[in-house]
């Protein structure tokens, strides 16, 4: 057995199939887990266990299009295996093995002309390889990019499985590439197949598993993983990404946006929370998991949590250039634990800067494998995060009780029904109020769209006509959130 190949160097742990663990007992009645076979001291062994899936084979998918460095780089699975194998974190996790995804469970995604496309590039030589990845949107192809995709992509699956049937609790896949851009017939973002709503798709054909909350804090927007349950009630898929009107990555600017809810009975299931620009920090992303994203998850009550955890909102990403710290990351992972009876996947995305991904990664690790996340400084949200969120909850509180205050659009209204706009309210308070205390009167306005957009804003003196001089006094409307 090559132990090397899944980072463990021969040492203390093995490769297990989930369902297999091997245990002994050690000294000091210590559990230890050998090449034995599994016995009953599984079942009084109730501290949380803690997966991984790793398999150094994933970093034979290289960038052969150029000379420059690409920021895909095979080097960042690796670097976060060092960092949780050196403090010591790795001799506490299970190494759940990887293997290659079925045609059959990739389609349960993708379409087979997708599967079929990237199976050939296994056989294409370098200009056909850099041929067809031209024709793609930001992609790199090799010989391997096929086998390194269904490994990838099968270590998700096999990493959730093993939570469902109860083999560990939680668990982390270093695994790449990544996924979330990856749509139904096309590769994209550095992305082959949609590792999570695969992984997904299986947990729920083969396993029982009937709500999934699938929590996306990559810097980009999972395009791939929104349009694979856009129209599924019993998947959610939330995201926290960097928007800029569409103008980031992947650019589209009516999918990425907060007005973007999922369609049919599956709307309210899709939340998007997009920061209108770089330099999102701790305080905005844990006011958006307190304001939002923790409230319609506790309410969705999931089976299972799945967190495409992209690292490259971090500190210190060239890409992302948000400025969330490891301990950032540990808070909300800390949060996610709390659902599903702690059932829980972070299966890697994004994330460019090696430094970066490798402390966030193991801040996360830490808190999965039950380390209480190190102290954050004072929850200060942005002027735009305020803005961000307010309109997300506005758009989704028609669909969740958790979120409050509930908006409605006058297209909503029910028989019998009256919907009066706050701001409406609130100018026809003031306007009866400057007419109690001061007589002042509604300016007249002629009629059509002027007068309907101005009536009870303007206010003005009963003799304003008999004036020589007239005072404005311009201010803008109370905010009334």
């Amino acid at each position: 057995m090559d132990m090397d190949i899944d980072g463990t160097d021969g040492k203390p742990y093995v490769l297990i199939e989930p369902r297999k663990l091997p245990i002994t007992k050690g000294s000091r009645n210590r559990v230890n887990y050998t090449n034995g076979e599994s016995n009953s001291l599984l079942d009084t062994f109730s501290e949380p266990k803690t997966g991984i899936v790793y398999d150094r084979r994933m970093r034979y998918h290289g960038n052969i299009h150029e000379d420059e460095h690409h920021p895909e780089d095979p080097k960042r699975i690796t670097v976060i295996q060092e960092i949780i194998k050196n403090t010591g974190c790795l001799n506490k996790m299970l190494l759940i093995k990887a293997r290659e995804v079925t045609a059959e469970e990739a389609c349960l995604v993708h379409t087979e002309d997708h599967w079929d496309f990237v199976t050939k590039t296994a056989h294409m030589s370098d200009n056909e390889l850099i041929k067809n990845a031209d024709e793609y949107n930001s992609i790199y192809l090799n010989n391997e990019t096929a086998f390194c995709a269904r490994l990838s992509c099968g270590g998700v699956i096999e990493l959730c499985k093993a939570v469902v049937d109860g083999t560990i609790t939680n668990g982390f896949a270093n695994v790449r590439p990544p996924g979330h851009h990856a749509e139904l017939n096309e590769p994209m973002g550095f992305c082959i197949f949609n590792n999570v709503a695969v992984a997904t798709q299986c947990l729920r054909k083969h396993y029982n598993v009937e709500k999934v909350f699938i929590l996306d804090w990559d810097i980009h927007h999972g395009n791939g993983t929104q349009k694979a349950f856009y129209n599924d009630p019993n998947v959610v898929y939330c995201s926290i990404h960097r928007y800029e009107n569409g103008h980031f990555y992947p650019g589209d600017k009516a999918l990425a946006n907060y007005t973007a809810i999922g369609g049919g009975e599956a709307k309210g299931k899709t939340i998007n929370i997009p920061w209108p620009r770089a330099g999102m920090t701790d305080s905005d992303y844990i006011f958006a998991f307190n304001k939002v994203v923790m409230p319609i998850a506790y309410e969705f009550s999931p089976d299972i949590v799945i967190v495409s955890a992209g690292f490259d909102a971090a500190e210190g990403d060239p890409i992302g250039e948000n400025h969330v710290s490891p301990s950032g990351f540990g808070h909300m992972t800390h949060m996610l634990k709390s659902l599903a009876n702690g059932k829980l996947i972070l299966a890697l995305e994004g994330g460019y800067n090696l430094d970066s991904i490798s402390k966030s990664a193991l801040a996360c690790v830490k808190v999965l494998l039950g380390e209480p996340p190190s102290k954050l400084g004072p929850i200060n949200p942005n002027q735009d995060c305020l803005e961000t969120i307010h309109q997300v909850i506005r758009t989704q509180s028609k669909y969740w009780n958790c979120l409050s205050p509930v908006y409605y659009a006058t297209e909503d209204r029910l028989p019998g029904q009256l919907l009066v706009d706050m701001a409406e309210m609130l100018k026809m308070y003031r306007t009866r109020n400057l007419y109690q205390k001061y007589k002042l009167v509604p300016v007249p306005l002629s009629d059509g769209k002027l007068g309907q957009r101005f009536t009870n804003l303007a206010c003005c003196s009963g003799d304003l006509f008999r004036k020589e001089v007239v005072f404005f006094f311009v201010h803008d409307m109370a905010d009334f959130r």
